[in-house]
């Protein structure tokens, strides 16, 4: 998720407003701590405009 945000020059903060989630949410995922509700991931994949599958390979 961070080498698409950081391709689309994107900022965490807007990708969590972008997504509708908290910069906490954005900064845990990053950081691969907890573990998001997939409807999390789905809004996040859609906020950076990416198939969820490319998503979670990232």
């Amino acid at each position: 998720m961070r080498i698409e945000r950081a391709r689309l020059n994107i900022s965490q903060l807007k990708l969590a407003e972008m997504a509708d989630v908290s910069l906490d949410t954005i900064n845990m995922i990053e950081r691969g701590v907890g573990n998001p509700k997939f409807c999390t991931v789905i809004s996040i994949a859609k906020a950076l405009n990416v198939d969820l599958n490319t998503l979670l390979k990232l």
